[in-house]
């Protein structure tokens, strides 16, 4: 629990809350009462809970007034100047408590975050550490807070030594299980991320966030089935999770599950009906499916509700490609390439429906620029061999997918393509070679070589090659 999760824990018990009540009072009247020093913490930490700091400081000088001595009221006050952001007044008080205390945890707590907010990092660790020395009484509250405060400044490494000392002081502390889980998952250790999550779900199953949060590690995992499991949970226990209903939906399209993906999507739109992304992925789940009217319906409401939203732009572009309409397809790809002319599969789009309109030279340039862009994309090479390759430029479709050897992965669809080439090249030799390579790689993928080149099903030595590698 941190500091001011206990203010508002105090701040809340009713049998405060006339101690507060009589406090206003006394302002309201400028009439000075007496405070003894418990009714002053919970009177600031009344003000802290409330986030009104200016109340709570002129609470702790009151205090101060009246009680001169209490070294709790000015640790009340650093925490109230901490919030501030005074770190620099807050310093001057807690060095003083320092000099009278120079064991007290909770000082050494207030001196590190001092520090840390200043950057002055060496100093605020060299404290955290004299804070877990002299910490003997809930222990792990103190090294969670640390931990925290590391969580908050994103340095996550540093959070997890913290944390980890304190779970091993208190396993169930589900406060520290949570921030280990999120400190792991953000450091990319996933394995110790879903280990901190799951002993976190054994202590409270019905937190959603934390089965959500799973989700979304199990889906970075390509783990697909989990992923849906972990959201359904979260779903379960509150089916108004618009983040969990929607990261369900694009994980049952990323499965190719369009149909069912497209159930949830339709569901998210509840919570955020003038979402233009959410369309978007609607009207991809419906090209999927090959409903190109309902796919180019979507894309249009995408844009009629975001204007600046490429992807919309580039989705109808590619829906009116594939039913021919290229003049006005051409239209709404140089739109996209406008709005975000850093994107390959806008500029590779661009350059496929050029090449349809047999604009030589446009559709060049469109697909090496795509090849500039993500150089290590296949499918880019690929496009720019076959366009040489329908031009009658053998010689210019080979060399690209040499080329592209440099820069992609062993990549087998590729050299499939290149075998046919080289083949219709009558550079058998080299072809034989490169078929290897390509059976190696994915033998099952022997048979799109052949819907690209159906007359290579008829050559006895690419049978024999690929049955000798069976």
């Amino acid at each position: 629990m941190s500091m001011w999760e206990g203010a508002r824990e105090n701040s809340e018990s009713k049998e405060f809350a006339g101690v507060v009540k009589r406090y206003k009072q006394m302002l309201s009247e400028e009439q000075m009462g007496f405070f003894d020093v418990s009714d002053f913490e919970h009177i600031t930490d009344y003000y802290i809970d409330k986030n009104q700091l200016t109340n709570a400081l002129q609470a702790c000088e009151i205090a101060i007034s009246q009680h001169p001595h209490s070294i709790m009221v000015k640790i009340k006050k650093a925490q109230v100047l901490i919030g501030q952001l005074k770190t620099e007044k807050a310093l001057k008080l807690l060095s003083t408590l320092a000099e009278i205390e120079n064991t007290n945890p909770e000082i050494l707590l207030m001196i590190g975050n001092c520090y840390s907010l200043q950057g002055e990092e060496n100093k605020a660790y060299e404290c955290f550490r004299k804070a877990e020395k002299f910490s003997f009484e809930d222990r792990d509250e103190l090294l969670y807070n640390i931990g925290a405060g590391y969580v908050q400044h994103a340095d996550y490494r540093k959070a997890t030594y913290f944390l980890e000392k304190a779970y091993h002081e208190n396993p169930k502390n589900d406060s520290v299980l949570y921030d280990l889980a999120f400190c792991y998952d953000k450091l990319g250790e996933d394995q110790n991320s879903i280990r901190c999550y799951n002993e976190y779900l054994d202590l409270d199953p019905f937190a959603e966030s934390a089965w959500y949060n799973l989700g979304i590690i199990f889906t970075r995992r390509e783990e697909y089935d989990q992923a849906l499991e972990a959201y359904d949970y979260a779903l379960a226990i509150d089916e108004n999770y618009a983040s969990a209903i929607f990261n369900k939906a694009n994980t049952l399209s990323t499965i190719e599950r369009y149909s069912e993906a497209l159930e949830y999507y339709f569901d998210y739109l509840r919570f955020d009906k003038n979402s233009s992304d959410a369309r978007v992925y609607i009207a991809e789940c419906y090209f999927q499916l090959e409903e190109y009217a309902k796919s180019y319906q979507y894309y249009k409401q995408a844009i009629q509700l975001d204007s600046t939203n490429g992807d919309a732009w580039y989705g109808a572009g590619v829906v009116l490609m594939v039913e021919e309409n290229l003049s006005e397809s051409i239209v709404f790809l140089k739109k996209a390439i406008k709005l975000d002319d850093s994107c390959a599969d806008f500029w590779n789009a661009f350059g496929k429906v050029n090449a349809a309109l047999d604009r030589y030279e446009e559709a060049l340039i469109a697909f090496r620029k795509s090849i500039e862009i993500e150089e290590s994309n296949a499918d880019f090479w690929i496009a720019l061999a076959d366009f040489f390759y329908h031009y009658d430029q053998m010689d210019l479709a080979i060399q690209t997918l040499f080329s592209a050897e440099k820069s992609v992965a062993d990549n087998a669809q590729l050299y499939y393509k290149l075998t046919g080439y080289l083949i219709e090249n009558n550079n058998l030799q080299l072809a034989k070679i490169v078929l290897k390579k390509a059976l190696a790689l994915n033998f099952l993928m022997h048979k799109d070589m052949f819907l690209d080149f159906p007359g290579l099903k008829s050559k006895r030595w690419i049978l024999k090659v690929i049955d000798e590698f069976e």
